[in-house]
């Protein structure tokens, strides 16, 4: 029973290798791409992609996309990094809620919404979200052709590991561009290949001929001459596929960067007609209006960022573009700094700082100015003070004084006139007296 079972295992280990662990046919695209950080530009690490076909017949419409490299580090970084991919657009606050709810703490961080594994609508047979901690093979379809020249905007989602929780916190963006070879002639060729390097390890006696290892003791193989022909046809193609597509896309980005050129400087001007609108007319504008410029400038240096990432390799050797690229970031400086003077400006007192910030001697020496004025203006205030008080001190004694005056002519008049009665009562009484009352007397 025990050797049924362990047979069974085994068998079904051999056939997990044969599904999982090796394509059928050879990648016709590998690299390893360096993953850069969307939200600071630094880089994270590197890994190994890899691009086969499913199978080599002609109508054959499913890819394989290799991520990672067999036996060796996942993902090239300092850290231990793991890799998520979503099959869609994800909410990350449900995503957390979901998977606490599976017993599987995880922390996202400086991210809203996590976005599809393909941004350019190529179809990957994935779940809803896959964490990658080691090779991984993903397939996807195409419709297309030989010769047919192929992009894949990738997006990574990079995680980092403690003893609590997975921490995802950061997003990396690749793209991949390979052509569609003729798969017939493509597995002939790898075929043929894979048999001259066994038979090469053979001994012998033999001499090179134009890098080519011709047998003394055996005729030529016009076949294997044939293919050796045809491997290095098919090398100078892919050479010179290589030259047209670095110039096609040095082309592109040429004209990416001179585009977001011109949008920087008309979104400049914006912003100055802003400024000088609100000095004039010392209007205030909405702070909503100030955030969505922000905003704005904001989405066009990550627009550019991820391209200058993405484009390093031509921006190393043509100089012309790199010139454009740091003309944008001078342009996209200057211009986020007159956004935050805009803002500012809607507060009063930032503007008082402003002008003292710029004229410092100028308000020292209006400030020494003010105190010397506060000063005498006191010294002032405190003698018309002194003098309106004296006045109506020397008012009040004066209205006094004539008052008691008043009262003293007024008490002598009176004593005068009961005098001049009293005397003229008497006076009367004697006019009055009869000569005969006299006689009697």
């Amino acid at each position: 029973m025990r050797k049924k079972r362990f047979i069974l295992t085994l068998f079904l280990l051999c056939l997990a290798w044969v599904c999982f662990g090796k394509t059928t046919e050879e990648p016709v695209f590998s690299n390893k791409e360096t993953l850069f950080s969307t939200k600071t530009g630094k880089v994270i690490g590197e890994v190994l992609l890899s691009i086969a076909p499913k199978s080599a017949t002609p109508g054959n419409n499913e890819w394989i996309l290799i991520i990672g490299e067999q036996g060796g580090k996942f993902v090239d970084a300092r850290n231990e990094t793991t890799l998520w991919i979503f099959n869609k657009k994800t909410n990350t606050d449900q995503f957390k809620k979901d998977l606490k709810n599976k017993d599987y703490p995880v922390e996202v961080k400086g991210i809203r919404e996590f976005l599809p594994f393909c941004e350019n609508g190529i179809r990957f047979a994935i779940r809803d979200w896959d964490e990658l901690r080691k090779q991984t093979q993903v397939s996807f379809f195409l419709n297309a052709t030989t010769g047919d020249k192929m992009t894949l905007r990738l997006v990574f989602y990079t995680a980092s590991s403690d003893k609590k929780k997975t921490n995802i916190d950061d997003e990396a963006k690749v793209k991949i561009e390979f052509v569609v070879p003729d798969l017939t002639s493509y597995a002939n060729q790898t075929r043929q290949g894979g048999s001259a390097g066994k038979s090469g390890g053979g001994g012998g006696g033999g001499g090179a001929q134009d890098g080519e290892v011709i047998s003394l003791t055996e005729k030529i193989d016009p076949e294997a001459v044939a293919a050796a022909k045809l491997i290095a046809q098919r090398e100078d193609s892919l050479a010179q596929a290589e030259a047209a597509n670095k110039e096609q896309r040095t082309a592109l980005l040429n004209s990416f960067i001179t585009e977001r050129n011109l949008e920087i400087s008309l979104f400049q001007e914006d912003v100055n007609v802003l400024l000088a609108d609100n000095k004039d007319n010392k209007t205030k504008i909405d702070e909503s209006t100030i955030d969505s410029l922000s905003t704005i400038a904001s989405e066009m240096k990550n627009r550019v960022d991820y391209w200058e990432n993405g484009y390093s390799d031509i921006l190393l050797t043509e100089e012309a573009i790199h010139d454009k690229f740091s003309k944008f970031r001078v342009t996209h400086a200057l211009t986020t700094k007159k956004i935050e003077d805009l803002k500012r400006q809607q507060n009063p007192l930032n503007n008082a700082w402003d002008f003292a910030k710029k004229n410092p001697l100028l308000c020292v020496g209006g400030g020494i100015g003010g105190l010397i004025f506060l000063k005498i203006f006191m010294k002032l205030f405190k003698k018309l003070t002194s003098l309106i008080k004296s006045k109506i001190s020397q008012s009040i004694s004066k209205a006094k004084n004539e008052a008691k005056k008043k009262a003293t002519d007024g008490s002598k008049k009176m004593t005068k006139r009961k005098k001049k009665k009293k005397e003229k009562e008497t006076d009367d009484e004697f006019e009055n007296t009869d000569i005969s009352d006299l006689a009697e007397i």
